[in-house]
Order: structure tokens, then sequence, then C-alpha cells
């Protein structure tokens, strides 16, 4: 079995996972279902991406392309250290710092841009969440 073979039997499972949750996300009542679709329908997306990605011929010796386990590693270190320091300073503490240093460290972006990105970004969750969806978020410090 080949390795398109196996990404695209999970992409099938998956998408039927994901469209699974759209459906119970049809059935429920008012508003609540709003989320459930949404993700649902781009997860479902995500595993067409990927179902399409599988078909590309690629020549029989070509070598799937490496895992960048170094990168990999560093951005899960990032991701626990997003989620200890949102506990303890909170979201708007932590979501800066995190976007601001997987930005640098991963996407290689300047200062700058890696900055702006991650106030941006940060202010966007803020309006989102907190000021049109009301959903508390973790204050931290922030929080008298």
């Amino acid at each position: 079995m080949t390795l398109n073979t196996i990404d695209r039997g999970v992409a099938l499972l998956l998408g039927a996972l994901c469209a699974a949750v759209v459906v119970t996300g049809l059935g429920m009542r008012g508003d609540a279902g709003v989320f459930p679709v949404v993700a649902g329908a781009l997860g479902g997306l995500a595993c067409l991406g990927i179902a399409l990605g599988t078909l590309r011929r690629r020549a029989p010796d070509e070598p799937p392309p490496p895992l960048a386990y170094q990168r990999f590693a560093v951005w899960c270190l990032c991701v626990l250290g997003l989620l200890l320091l949102m506990l303890s300073a909170g979201t708007f503490i932590a979501l800066p710092l995190f976007l601001l240093a997987s930005l640098r460290r991963l996407g290689q972006l300047r200062w700058p841009l890696a900055l702006t990105i991650s106030v941006v970004f940060s202010a966007l969750i803020y309006v989102v969440f907190v000021y049109l969806l009301s959903v508390p978020l973790p204050g931290g410090w922030l929080t008298p």
C-alpha cells in the first residue's frame, strides 16, 4: 500500500467525520449549530485538499519529502508554551508572544512584520471572541 493510498483513505475517513459534524450542526436549534457547521465544512475542505493532493503523479523512485522534525518540535514547544502561559498570564499576553515567537523562528519573518501580524491577529481575536461573541477567555494577570 502506497503513502498516497493511505493519505486518501485517511482523508476520506476524516471527511466523513467532518460531514457528520456538519449534519449534527444543522440539526441543532437556533444559533448553536453555527460553529459545528463552520468547523466541519472547513475540515471537509481540508480533507478534500489532501485527497486532491494525492492525485499528483510522482515518479516511482521519487522519495517522499522529508519531515522537518526539528521545526515540528519547535512548533510543539511553542504551542505548549502558549497553553501554559495562557493559563497563568492570560490569552492576550500569551497569544501575541506565541505568534511572535513562531513567526520569527519558524516563519523567519523580520521583527516589524512578525510584530504587526501578532498584534493585529490578537486584536482580531479580541474583537471576535470577547466583543462580538462574548466568550470569556483566560484573563490571567489582566483580570483583577
